[in-house]
């Protein structure tokens, strides 16, 4: 069992939308990798177990770190805010990866974060919202 997002088509998803796939485990590791890039400690913040709450926090990855991971949506408005930042955090993230075993294109998370960007640009364009499933 996993976390799949898909594009929030009335009329059900299409074949050449961008699928992005995790299974909770690496779905969680791809959370926290990001929500340190931005220098944060998901364990202070609400929902994770702390009481810090996410209003504080400026960055736009905010919209996928404080998502519940199993249910929900991001609206096409925060998938248009989403989408340079996850890009460019998943960039320097791939950087960092000297053995490429957590974000190269190779690893499920980079293919993951690719369809993701993917996906929230598609859903961006057109006015469309992400749904978490």
């Amino acid at each position: 069992m996993g976390l799949a997002l898909r594009a929030g088509r009335p009329d059900g998803p299409r074949p050449e939308d961008p699928t992005p796939q995790w299974s909770y485990s690496g779905f969680g590791i791809f959370r926290r990798a990001l929500a340190e890039h931005i220098g944060i400690d998901l364990t202070q913040m609400q929902n994770f177990g702390g009481t810090k709450n996410w209003g504080t926090v400026t960055s736009p990855l905010r919209h996928l770190l404080e998502q519940a991971d199993d249910s929900g949506e991001l609206t096409a408005r925060q998938a248009r805010e989403l989408a340079p930042a996850l890009r460019e955090a998943v960039t320097a993230l791939a950087k960092q990866d000297t053995d490429g075993s957590l974000w190269s294109d190779a690893s499920s998370n980079g293919r993951a974060s690719e369809a993701l960007v993917a996906l929230l640009d598609r859903c961006a364009a057109e006015d469309l919202p992400v749904y978490f499933t």
